[in-house]
């Protein structure tokens, strides 16, 4: 080992090569501490960055001084032990470092998730959240800003920067937040004077130890000059993604547990969230969540990619305290008040008011159903659709024209539809359907999700991956007919309910539909009568009419497909449909 200095036999101190050239201390012994002049070079990140370990920068003393020696003008010799070392500090200094410990990865938040779940749950109290926030109304919620000045990454030249909520009014619980920088983790810390609060009075004391009730994802998805918001994860286990000009509307959520069950539903929350800093000419982003709620634990990985349709890669591993009743897979949440397909009256100068107007799905034989979403009058109905194996569902939004709503606000037109297509393993289960009856516009009132056939048993692990997309077309599609329009004429005195079906669209087997038997339908209830298949002239496609009696005060299930031959030439149409007394 080469040391500073060393002695003559008298006890007189020499200077020696090494003692001339103190980085070859810095090479051959890493624990040596650089002179005060020349401290500072490493600096350390918080919780120790993998980039300033011993042999990292051993590495990079390697690589400096090779470089150095290589291009010194000399004799020859210095100049190959100079490209030697140089070669050495390349070679070594991956290995040295990933091999210091692990990076944060999705296998850290499962780990984190299943540690969780072995512990019983413990519900948040929020007896640090003032009243003051505690007790803000929508508008006065709505007025807190976050400051652009203090946008996480303003000044780091990547493509995303985070804006964060202030916690209050229905988000009370908080939501620590972390940054994962090359590998490594540090918190984001609250300060009240990242927000304007506007007129609110809140205190001037709140403590750093308050964090989040959640954040925003901004990127510059429409203008290089404009940063858009593409994503924001807000309350219980929330969230949304935009693309390209869309609008919000329908919700996601990590998980549903026990929805629409008389026990009452159980609301997981996402407590957690680590974001990892993207490259500097990244165009996705991924986000890493716990969630946690009496009957379970999970960790989540979010892979999100903005675009005019938004992409969100999800990949999730859940471990259950108790087994619940039932649990919903990638739940999607939408307003419905009214649509084409209205029973009754609403006092609204509006023809259309919803962010989304039906649930759409395939199974793995190719059979698409569009099920038009509805508005009950009395009480909540739970509609089930068995599937053996589910390709892809969704709650979209087919009327894109402002004429259907006629809502300079509002823009429903615009609103995201968003598309779930399972990985793999999802196995054989059932889509729900939940429709809750409302009276306004500002409640989500529809809940759609997948329930597995098999209850997960308490210690079990539940791993599952999907991806979610966020439209303004449709779903890529059958080349089938597609539901246009869903009309009804109630029924009134001795005139019974009518159904008007308008498809839209092109098939490869197209003939005659107006022959006989071209439209396959079924009822749960009642008789059909007057079962009537016509081209439709003024659109191009296919329009469907027939009147159903009989059906009493039943809800009845209806299925209709227009077929050619025994070929199907048109999605399912599906419909619930209950005599409003």
């Amino acid at each position: 080992m080469v040391v500073a200095k060393t002695q003559t036999s008298s006890g007189q101190q020499v200077r020696t090569e090494a003692d001339k050239q103190p980085w070859l201390l810095e090479i051959l012994d890493p624990s040596w501490k650089l002179p005060s002049s020349r401290a500072g070079r490493y600096p350390v990140r918080p919780n120790g960055g993998i980039g300033h370990t011993p042999h990292l920068k051993r590495a990079i003393t390697l690589l400096k001084y090779g470089m150095f020696l290589g291009t010194m003008r000399g004799t020859g010799p210095w100049r190959i032990f100079g490209l030697m070392l140089a070669t050495a500090g390349i070679i070594c200094a991956p290995a040295r470092a990933v091999g210091e410990g692990p990076r944060f990865s999705f296998a850290t938040v499962r780990e984190l998730a299943r540690s969780l779940a072995a512990k019983d749950y413990q519900p948040e109290q929020n007896t640090d959240l003032p009243d003051a926030l505690k007790k803000l109304t929508y508008d006065q919620y709505q007025s807190i800003r976050f400051r652009p000045e203090h946008n996480l990454w303003k000044d780091d030249h990547v493509r995303f920067m985070v804006q964060f909520f202030q916690r209050g009014y229905l988000y009370q619980d908080p939501v620590k937040i972390h940054v994962i920088d090359g590998g490594q983790v540090s918190d984001v810390a609250f300060s009240p004077q990242q927000f304007d609060y506007g007129s609110n009075r809140v205190p001037n004391n709140l403590p750093a130890s308050l964090q989040f009730g959640g954040f925003r994802l901004l990127y510059p998805m429409n203008s290089p000059q404009k940063m858009d918001e593409v994503a924001e994860f807000l309350g219980a286990s929330y969230f949304r993604a935009l693309g390209g000009p869309q609008r919000y509307g329908s919700s996601l959520r990590g998980l549903a547990v026990d929805t629409a069950e008389s026990s009452g539903e159980e609301f997981p929350r996402f407590t957690e969230f680590w974001l990892e800093k993207p490259p500097q000419l990244a165009g996705g982003i991924r986000v890493y969540s716990l969630l946690n709620s009496p009957s379970v634990a999970g960790g989540y990985s979010f892979t999100i990619q903005p675009g005019g349709g938004t992409v969100v890669e999800v990949e999730a591993s859940l471990f259950f305290r108790k087994s619940p009743r039932k649990i919903g897979l990638a739940p999607l949440g939408s307003l419905f008040l009214m649509g084409q397909n209205r029973e009754r009256f609403f006092p609204d100068y509006r023809p259309q008011v919803h962010d989304a107007d039906g649930l759409l799905f395939e199974d793995r034989a190719g059979n698409w159903t569009w099920r038009p979403l509805v508005n009950p009058a009395k009480t909540f109905q739970l509609s089930r659709f068995p599937v053996s194996e589910l390709k892809g569902f969704g709650l979209m939004q087919r009327s894109r024209n402002f004429a259907d709503y006629d809502d300079l606000q509002s823009r429903f037109e615009l609103r995201a539809s968003y598309w779930v297509e399972p990985g793999a393993h999802w196995g054989s289960g059932a889509l729900e359907l939940v429709e809750i009856p409302t009276l306004n516009d500002y409640n989500d009132n529809i809940v759609a999700y997948w329930t597995p056939s098999e209850k997960p048993a308490p210690g079990q692990e539940l791993h599952l991956t999907y991806r979610i997309s966020a439209l303004l077309t449709e779903a890529e599609h059958a080349p089938l007919l597609r539901v246009q329009s869903t009309r009804i004429r109630p029924e009134n005195g001795d005139s019974p309910a009518r159904f008007v079906i308008d498809f839209a669209g092109t098939s490869p087997r197209l003939d005659d539909l107006s022959a006989p038997g071209s439209a396959k339908i079924h009822v749960s209830q009642g008789q059909v009568r007057n079962l009537v298949v016509q081209t439709n002239d003024a659109s191009g496609g296919w329009q469907v009419f027939f009147d159903l009696t009989g059906a009493g005060n039943n809800r009845t299930e209806l299925r209709l497909r227009l077929q050619s031959g025994e070929e199907p030439v048109s999605e399912i149409w599906a419909y619930d449909y209950q005599k409003s007394n």
